[in-house]
C-alpha cells in the first residue's frame, strides 16, 4: 500500500575537505517543545523569541557559525512579529548557509500515536509556510525527541523528497549494538514500497557534551577530542555529527557560541596533535560530506517501537547504584504513553475529523472569501498540527500545557463546526431568501421542537464513498421524534435511552436532508432478570452464560462459532525509586506493571440489562463497579456483503473513570478467544500493516504496541481473524489468542503529577471476526468510516415546505470511489481567474490494483489539468498517478508485491 505521490531523491552537493583528518561536525540547535512544562504561548514569550533573536546576532559575529531550526510553528510567530530588517537578515543567513531549516513540520510530531492524516497536515502547514516566506524546502528531517520511531517515517520522508532523517530514541540495547557494528547510519527501507532513506541515529542524547567541573580550556579540548574519537569509532566515515544544544538552548547565543569557539579554535590550531578537525555545520553540510565519502551503508527495515531508555543507561540515575532498586533492568518500556491522557487523545481525534469535514465541504463547494470560514480553517489546521507534537497527543505534558491543549481543541472544534454548518447552509440554500443557521447541538435545537413545527437535519458525508449508515442523535429529555426523508417518507429509526438511531444514505462527499417531527414517546422496556441468554442481529450472535459473561460468538464472517471471554483488568504499576526518573518505574511515558498485583475487576456475577432488542439496535449494558460500565451494541446488517460493517463488528462502549487514586495503575479490556496465536498486526500511523510477534522473553510492557486505527490476529491454520478498531490511540498486546486494549491510566505519583488523570472516558471500539483474506481491506475501510463519521446539523422550521421551497434537499459532488480507495485529505488551495486549485491524497488499502477516473470523480467540475505532487502539495512531479494506486500485501516484513 503506498500513498499516491512519488518522491524525489535529491542529489548530494559535494563538500570538499581541506584536510585528511577526521572531521567533527558540531550541530548548533535548540529543541523547542510546542508545549510541555509550559504552554506553547508561554514558551514563546519567555524563551523561544529570545533564542531566535540572539541566534541571529550570534551568527553575524563569526561567519563560521551555523544554526539549524526545526519547529516552524514557533518561527511563524516570530516571523509575524519581526521587522523587515530581521526578515531580510534571516533570508541572508539562509542564502549564506549559516542558518538551515530542517524537518519543516509545524512541530516535531510523535510517531506512535499520530495518524497519517494529521501527520501530513502538520507537515503541509510547515512546508507551505517556509516555501511562501523564504522559498526554502528542507532536505533533512530532525526527529530526535519522539519516543520511538515508526516505519512510516521512512516512507513519508522519501515521498517528500528528503535526503535523510536523523533519529535518536531507538531502544538502548539496539543503539549499543549499532555502535558495535558501525551501523548507526543505514538505509531505512519501507516494506510497503521500494522507498528507502538514509538514516542517522544519534549515538547519545541530543544535548551538548558535558565537561567535568573545574578544568581549564586545554583540558576541555582534550576531553572533547576524546569523546569525539570514541564517537568516530562508531561510524563508517571520517565524519561524526556532534549535537551542540539542548531543550530551549541558546537563549544567550553569543555567550554559548563564545564558550564553544574557544574549544573549536584550540583544537583546530593543533589539529595534527589532536588528530581531528572541528567545525560548525548544518545538517546539509554533514550529510553532503557523509554521502560523498564513497561508503556503502547497511540496509534495515522495521520500526523502533516500543522505546526502552535504559538497558543499561550510563547516567548516575540509571547505573544501578542510585537508590535501592537497579535501573536498566529492561522493564521500563515507553509503552504507557500510547494510552496516557486518553480523553485528550480522543478529543484530538474528534477535532481531526471535524477538520476533515470542513476541508471536504469547503473544497467541494469551491467556497472561498468568507473571513470567518478562513479564520476557522486556519485555527483548525493549526490546532490539529500542534496536537501532533510529541508531548501533546502522547499525553506527556504538564498541567499548564495539558489545559492549554484542551482549550485550543475546544476553540478549534467550535469554530470549525460553525464554519462547516455555515458552508452547508450556503450550498443548500444559495437560492433561498431566508438565511438558516444550522447547529450541531441537537439537544438545544430539538428542545424547541413542538407538534406545530419541524426540524431539519442536514447529514454530510466527509468520505469518498457513498454511505448507507446509522447515525445517532441525542434527544432532549422526554422528546421523541419521527424521522422523514426529503419525500416525507418515514425513515427507520429506534430510540434507545436518550438517543435515536437513524438509518441514512448520503452520496460521496455529499449532503442529504432529513426531517424530525415530534411524536409521543413509547415506553422502553429493559429486560433485567437475565439468566443464560443471547442477542443477535441476524448475522452476529453473542452468547452469555448464567453469570452474564460473554462466552460465545458466531457469524458467517467468523466461519462458525468461537469462544470469546471478556474481562477488565487493573495492572498496579511500580513507582520509581527516584523523585522523577524516566528510566525506572512507571510514569506517563512508561508502563511497568507488577504482575503479581494484577486485579481482575469483572465480578463473578455481572449485573446486566438488555436495553434494546431490535429492530435496528440490540444492546446489553453491564455494570462492573462504581467507576466502570459498558454497553455491547449490535446494528441490523445492511447487506450480506463481506465488507458490511454491521455484519462483521460489534460496538463495545466503555465508560470508565474517575479511576481510584490509591495506586498507580493501568486498566485494560481483555478478550480471550480460541484463536491461539502470538502473531498479530497493528497499523503504523493507522495505514501501514506491521506484523508483530509476542516475544515471551520480554515482559508484557515490551510487547505492547500502539493501536492506531486497528489491530487484528488469526489463529494458526484458521481462516478467521479477530479485529479491533479504535477511534483514538491506545496500547495493545496479543498473546496466546488474548487481545488486551489499554483503556485508561491513573498514576498519582507524588513528584510527577502529570499522570494523576481523573478524567472520565466514554469510548467505543469495534470488535469482530472477519475472513482472514479480507482482514486488511475490511480493517482499513471500517476504520475510515469509524474515525470520520457523518456530520449532523439541525435547525427548527415552520414546515418542511419552508426548506424545500428555497433549499436543496440533496447535494452530490463526487462519484463514489472503489471501496478500497480512500481520500486522505481534500483541500482547496487557491483560485486564479475562476480556475480553482484543489488537492487531494489517495491511498489504496485493497489487495488488487485500482484505477480511478479523476474527471468522473469530481462530478460538478470541468477538470482542466491533473498534476502529481508530493504529499504536502508543494512539489510537482511528472504524472504517473495511477501507477501508484498499487496495494501492498506486505505486513511490514519485506518488500511489497507490486
Amino acid at each position: 500500500m503506498a500513498l499516491t505521490f512519488l518522491a524525489l531523491c535529491f542529489g548530494a552537493t559535494l563538500l570538499s575537505s581541506v584536510s585528511s583528518l577526521p572531521v567533527v561536525h558540531l550541530l548548533p540547535h535548540s529543541h523547542c517543545d510546542a508545549g510541555y512544562q509550559k504552554s506553547f504561548d508561554d514558551y514563546y514569550h519567555s524563551e523561544v523569541q529570545y533564542i531566535l533573536d540572539s541566534m541571529l546576532v550570534a551568527l553575524q559575529q563569526r561567519p563560521d557559525r551555523r544554526f539549524v531550526w526545526e519547529e516552524v510553528s514557533y518561527f511563524s510567530v516570530w516571523w509575524g512579529q519581526a521587522s523587515q530588517e530581521e526578515r531580510q537578515l534571516v533570508t541572508t543567513l539562509v542564502e549564506k548557509g549559516q542558518l538551515e531549516f530542517i524537518g519543516g513540520g509545524w512541530v516535531m510530531h510523535d510517531e506512535a500515536d499520530t495518524s497519517v492524516y494529521a501527520t501530513l497536515n502538520q507537515m503541509t502547514l510547515g512546508l507551505k509556510f517556509l516555501n511562501e516566506t523564504l522559498n526554502v524546502r528542507p532536505r533533512h528531517e530532525w526527529h530526535i525527541d519522539p519516543f520511538g520511531h515508526s516505519i512510516f517515517m521512512a516512507e513519508l520522508y522519501s515521498l517528500l523528497g528528503y535526503t535523510s532523517i536523523i533519529l535518536n530514541r531507538v531502544p538502548d540495547s539496539v543503539k549499543q549494538q549499532m555502535r558495535a557494528e558501525k551501523s548507526l547510519e543505514f538505509m531505512w527501507q519501507s516494506p510497503f514500497s521500494e522507498k528507502e532513506i538514509f538514516t542517522h541515529v544519534l549515538d547519545m542524547h541530543y544535548s551538548t557534551i558535558e565537561f567535568p567541573p573545574a578544568i581549564n580550556l586545554e583540558e576541555k579540548a582534550a576531553f572533547f577530542v576524546g569523546i569525539c574519537k570514541e564517537k568516530l569509532s562508531w561510524y563508517k566515515t571520517d565524519h561524526v555529527l556532534v549535537p551542540f544544544g539542548n531543550d530551549f538552548a541558546f537563549q544567550n547565543a553569543s555567550l554559548d557560541f563564545a564558550s564553544m569557539d574557544e574549544i573549536v579554535d584550540v583544537i583546530n590550531n593543533n589539529s595534527t596533535a589532536y588528530g581531528l578537525t572541528i567545525r560548525y555545520s548544518t545538517l546539509s553540510e554533514y550529510m553532503d560530506a557523509v554521502l560523498s565519502a564513497g561508503v556503502t551503508f547497511p540496509s534495515r527495515g522495521g520500526d523502533f517501537l516500543p522505546y526502552l531508555a535504559c538497558s543499561p543507561c550510563g547516567s548516575v540515575q540509571c547505573d544501578g547504584t542510585y537508590g535501592n532498586s537497579p535501573c536498566g533492568t529492561t522493564d521500563a518500556f515507553w509503552s504507557g504513553f500510547y494510552t496516557s491522557k486518553p480523553a485528550q487523545k480522543l478529543l484530538s481525534r474528534v477535532q481531526d475529523a471535524s477538520l476533515r469535514a470542513l476541508e471536504m465541504v469547503r473544497a467541494l463547494s469551491l467556497f472561498l472569501g468568507n473571513a470567518n470560514v478562513e479564520e476557522a480553517l486556519v485555527l483548525a489546521k493549526n490546532t490539529s498540527a500542534i496536537m501532533q507534537h510529541h508531548d501533546a497527543i502522547t499525553g506527556t505534558s504538564f498541567t499548564e500545557s495539558y489545559n492549554d491543549y484542551n482549550v485550543r481543541l475546544g476553540k478549534a472544534l467550535t469554530a470549525g463546526d460553525k464554519a462547516t454548518s455555515f458552508i452547508k447552509a450556503a450550498i443548500l440554500c444559495s437560492a433561498s431568501p431566508v438565511t438558516y443557521t444550522l447547529s450541531s447541538d441537537s439537544v438545544s435545537i430539538l428542545s424547541g421542537l413542538t407538534e406545530a413545527n419541524i426540524a431539519v437535519m442536514v447529514v454530510q458525508n466527509p468520505l469518498s464513498h457513498d454511505m448507507l449508515s446509522y447515525v445517532s442523535v441525542q434527544l432532549p429529555q422526554d422528546v421523541c421524534v419521527q424521522v422523514l426523508d426529503a419525500r416525507m417518507t418515514t425513515v427507520e429509526s429506534q430510540v434507545v435511552g436518550s438517543m435515536v438511531y437513524v438509518l441514512v444514505e448520503v452520496s460521496a462527499g455529499g449532503m442529504e436532508v432529513y426531517y424530525l417531527k415530534k411524536t409521543s414517546c413509547e415506553e422502553q422496556k429493559p429486560i433485567i432478570d437475565l439468566a443464560q441468554f443471547s442477542i443477535t442481529n441476524g448475522a452476529i450472535e453473542l452468547n452469555f452464560n448464567a453469570t452474564n459473561h460473554l462466552v460465545g460468538w458466531s457469524s458467517p464472517a467468523s466461519n462458525g462459532s468461537h469462544s470469546v471471554e471478556q474481562e477488565y483488568i487493573q495492572y498496579v504499576e511500580r513507582k520509581s525509586f527516584l523523585d522523577f526518573n524516566v528510566c525506572d518505574g512507571t510514569n506517563v511515558y512508561t508502563y511497568v506493571p507488577q504482575l503479581e498485583d494484577t486485579l481482575v475487576l469483572t465480578p463473578k456475577k455481572l449485573p446486566t440489562t438488555i436495553t434494546a432488542n431490535g429492530p435496528l439496535i440490540w444492546e446489553v449494558t453491564q455494570t462492573v463497579n462504581s467507576y466502570l460500565n459498558n454497553s455491547i451494541r449490535l446494528f441490523r446488517p445492511l447487506s450480506s456483503d463481506l465488507t458490511d460493517q454491521y455484519s462483521n463488528f460489534v460496538e463495545w462502549n466503555t465508560n470508565i473513570g474517575p479511576l481510584p487514586s490509591d495506586n498507580a495503575s493501568s486498566f485494560t479490556s481483555s478478550f480471550r478467544t480460541d484463536l491461539s496465536t502470538d502473531s498479530f498486526v497493528t497499523y503504523s500511523n493507522g495505514i501501514y500493516p506491521m506484523r508483530r510477534t509476542y516475544n515471551s522473553s520480554v515482559l508484557l510492557q515490551g510487547n505492547t504496541y500502539p493501536l492506531v486505527g486497528g489491530a487484528h490476529f488469526d489463529g494458526a491454520g484458521s481462516q478467521t481473524t479477530f479485529s479491533a478498531l479504535a477511534k483514538r490511540p491506545m496500547g495493545v498486546t496479543i498473546h496466546g489468542g488474548i487481545m488486551e486494549l489499554m483503556l485508561h491510566r491513573r498514576l498519582p505519583i507524588l513528584f510527577d503529577r502529570r499522570g494523576d488523570d481523573d478524567s472520565v472516558m466514554t469510548d467505543s471500539v469495534l470488535l469482530g471476526f472477519v475472513s482472514s483474506g479480507m482482514a486488511q481491506p475490511i480493517t482499513m475501510a471500517t476504520s475510515m468510516t469509524f474515525t470520520s463519521p457523518l456530520t449532523l446539523h439541525f435547525a427548527i422550521l415552520n414546515s418542511s415546505d419552508e426548506w424545500s421551497s428555497g433549499c436543496l434537499t440533496s447535494w452530490s459532488p463526487l462519484q463514489s470511489l472503489p471501496q478500497d480507495v480512500h481520500v486522505l485529505g481534500l483541500d482547496l488551495l487557491d483560485v486564479h481567474q475562476d480556475v480553482f486549485e484543489v488537492a487531494f491524497r489517495v491511498i489504496n488499502s485493497g489487495l488488487q490494483p485500482q484505477s480511478v477516473d479523476v474527471e468522473a470523480f469530481f462530478k460538478l467540475w470541468d477538470v482542466l489539468d491533473i498534476l502529481e505532487t508530493t504529499p504536502d502539495y508543494q512539489e510537482v512531479w511528472p504524472l504517473s498517478l495511477w501507477a501508484w494506486l498499487i496495494p501492498s500485501s506486505s505486513t511490514g516484513s519485506g518488500k511489497s508485491q507490486r
